[in-house]
């Protein structure tokens, strides 16, 4: 009863009236928001597109200011260099290579933009560049801003863009020409500015704005650089692209809108020149992925609007702490990156030196093998005809020792030379060493080397000596930046100075007034590989070779600094007896024949040539191999000599080091006497209990090692 009276309350009229209105309110729930969202659409393009024209200008502006600023700085460089060669000529050029080198160094300090500044002279080679020192001479007579310049060119020139021929770097060179001391065509300064240096800051000032391009090209249509690089999307504009065509109406600026001829997409895009260099400034955005933008944010907005807020909050909460354990990973990552990245600076440093060791090393043995033929063919010559050819002979002589020591000095940057103690006098020694530490300096630093005049004199390898004030040197450098003073001072140790007995050392301090050291990290500074300077510019070895060498020469090495103040590094030394320098060099004086009969193990025949007439001179009976498994056999046949004298490094299984050892268990009391070219191998021969003799020696050393292993 009660149902059939309800229904009975609801009439047909009713009913119909209410399903139209929800069929409408079904059409308009649809309709009106379609409406409203193609309305938001249109309205939302135009804007985007209205502010992508503001975006485009606004970055060719900054762009534009940008790249004047870097062309500005240039012309100032051009003009401090032509200060500095203006009035000189091609000798003067030469003859200053490493002031000018100093100088152009100097000048590119904290300008990333520089590749480097190069001085050619009027011929086209080049004199001095900042980069290196000294620079090859190469002929760069057939490059195009040598070419401009040389036929008349007085402005700046702006060249192509330019691949290296060195590092295969992509740069663009700006140049100048200037007067030698006639008034006429000294030569060329060029600055090379280098491409990646622009497309790096572009990328850094529209990181936050993806979606634009900013590029520099030439009025050619040449591209030097284009931020996003596009790969193979070619490295000119096609001239018949609406940027070119407005280019060759005589516009110097402008605004357009066309197919962009490198990307081939509808695009607006915006230019303008560079003061009056043939150089224009680029910044452009593509419509086509503007509305692509617009659609994926209206898609997007579609997709969410029905979402309810709860949703949106648990989507956006569940992302915040996504994006929170991301961060933590991420930071966590950076820092083991970081400590990895230290780690394989430290390994690829060594590597890289030990590398050179070994390739130092290798030539040294060689070298050493030719000088010890020179020499003892000189000596041979002055005793066999002491009247002829005095001078010349003399002037070889000296020139071989020069080259000796050229080696060891090599060897002893290499840290392939084992330590060679001799009679040191500071006095004579120290300040002579300001020739070899000013330039590393620079001007910015004061350099000042003072000895006591009581100093007592060391024993020490003066080659280790110089290259630890070296490093000193640079360390000191690199903790003042803007500028100090380096004292290195040499002086007798007073008693308990190190809180021990130091009453019999002597004391070589290098003072600087840098930024020092924080006092945790003191303890730490003579580790190998531990630097406090950034990635890629220490190795951390060079403190400890310091030490090493101390160590070695039965010294130690301390250090004290203070935070603001500078450091002071101490090295300590033995003192040695008052005793004057003995020199080798002249003729053998007549010494009592040996009477010895020497066995000869050495492979090389021009060495051996050498060595053989020296021996015989000194009244030995001299029988040689070339192979230590020769000598072998004759010591197994039973031919027994006073004395085996042999090299080290031969060909075949066995080498003289090997043949030692034989001998040393089959006959142990036989004399033998090991000589070697390979610096590296001394050391470890002498620990091994074997007399050892490096290459090249005089026959003075030679006779004095004989005497001595024969007793």
């Amino acid at each position: 009863m009660w149902e059939s009276s309800r229904s009975a309350q609801v009439s047909p009229h009713d009913a119909s009236a209410s399903v139209r209105w929800l069929r409408l309110l079904a059409l308009l729930s649809i309709g009106v928001p379609l409406f409203i969202y193609l309305i938001f659409g249109v309205v939302r393009y135009a804007s985007a597109r209205d502010d992508a024209q503001v975006r485009v200008s606004r970055t060719l502006r900054v762009a534009h200011e940008h790249t004047s600023k870097v062309i500005a700085a240039s012309e100032a460089l051009h003009d401090k260099v032509r200060v500095l060669v203006n009035g000189m000529s091609p000798v003067e050029l030469r003859g200053n290579e490493i002031a000018l080198h100093e100088a152009l160094r100097a000048l590119t300090v904290d300008q990333p933009q520089i590749q480097s500044i190069l001085i050619l002279d009027p011929q086209g080679k080049t004199v001095v560049s900042s980069r290196l020192q000294p620079f090859s001479v190469v002929d760069m007579s057939d490059g195009e801003y040598f070419q401009v310049h040389h036929h008349g060119k007085k402005g700046s020139h702006l060249s192509k863009p330019i691949v290296t021929r060195t590092s295969k770097e992509r740069v663009l060179n700006l140049s100048v020409p200037f007067e030698d001391d006639k008034g006429k065509f000294g030569g060329v300064i060029n600055v090379t500015l280098l491409t990646d240096y622009f497309t790096a800051y572009f990328g850094d000032m529209v990181a936050d704005d993806p979606d634009l391009a900013v590029g520099l090209f030439r009025e050619g249509g040449e591209i030097y650089t284009r931020w996003p690089d596009l790969g193979g999307m070619g490295d000119h504009f096609p001239p018949d692209g609406p940027v070119m065509h407005l280019l060759r109406s005589g516009d110097e600026s402008g605004q357009v809108r066309g197919i962009s001829s490198v990307t081939g997409q509808d695009s607006f895009l915006a230019y303008r020149k560079v003061g009056t260099y043939p150089l224009f400034v680029s910044t452009g955005i593509s419509l086509v992925v503007l509305r692509d933008a617009v659609l994926k944010e209206l898609a997007l907005l579609f997709a969410i609007g029905a979402l309810p807020v709860a949703a949106l909050f648990m989507t956006a909460t569940i992302a915040l702490r996504n994006a929170r354990i991301v961060l933590v990973t991420m930071a966590r990552l950076e820092k083991e990156t970081e400590t990895r990245r230290r780690a394989e600076e430290a390994l690829l440093q060594a590597q890289k030196l030990e590398a050179l060791g070994r390739l130092t090393g290798g030539v040294a043995h060689d070298f050493n093998n030719a000088l010890m033929v020179i020499s003892n063919n000189l000596f041979l010559l002055k005793r066999q005809a002491p009247d002829v050819g005095t001078k010349q002979i003399d002037s070889m002589t000296r020139a071989v020792k020069s080259a000796t020591n050229l080696t060891r000095q090599l060897l002893a940057f290499s840290r392939r030379q084992p330590l060679v103690a001799e009679h040191v006098i500071l006095q004579e020694k120290l300040p002579p060493m300001t020739d070899l530490i000013s330039p590393v300096l620079g001007s910015k630093v004061r350099l000042a080397v003072d000895v006591d005049p009581a100093t007592a004199p060391v024993v020490l390898d003066l080659a280790e000596l110089e290259l630890a004030l070296l490093n000193l040197s640079i360390n000191a450098r690199d903790a003042m930046p803007n500028g100090g003073s380096l004292h290195i001072r040499a002086r007798n140790a007073a008693r308990n100075e190190m809180g021990d007995d130091t009453v019999d050392m002597v004391v070589i301090e290098a003072t600087d007034t840098g930024a020092g050291i924080a006092p945790e990290l003191l303890n730490k500074v003579f580790e190998p590989f531990f630097t406090t300077k950034p990635v890629g510019e220490g190795t951390g070895l060079g403190l400890s070779q310091i030490y090493g060498m101390c160590e070695r020469m039965g010294g130690r090495a301390a250090i004290s600094s203070t935070v603001g103040s500078g450091t002071c590094i101490s090295l300590y030394f033995p003192r040695a007896a008052s005793k004057p320098t003995v020199e080798d060099a002249g003729p053998l004086p007549e010494l009592e024949p040996l009477n010895k009969s020497v066995l000869l193990v050495e492979d090389n025949d021009e060495v051996a040539a050498s060595i053989v007439p020296i021996l015989e001179s000194m009244g030995c009976r001299v029988t040689r191999v070339d192979r230590a498994a020769n000598a072998r056999q004759l010591l197994d046949q039973g031919s027994r000599p006073d004395l085996i004298l042999s090299d080290v490094v031969m060909p075949g299984e066995m080498d003289g080091v090997a043949l030692a050892k034989h001998v040393r268990q089959v006959w142990p009391d036989q004399r033998l006497l090991l000589m070697t070219g390979y610096a590296e191998q001394l050391d470890n021969i002498t620990r091994m209990g074997f007399e050892v003799l490096p290459k090249p020696c005089t026959p003075q050393m030679l006779y004095a090692a004989l005497v001595k292993a024969s007793n």
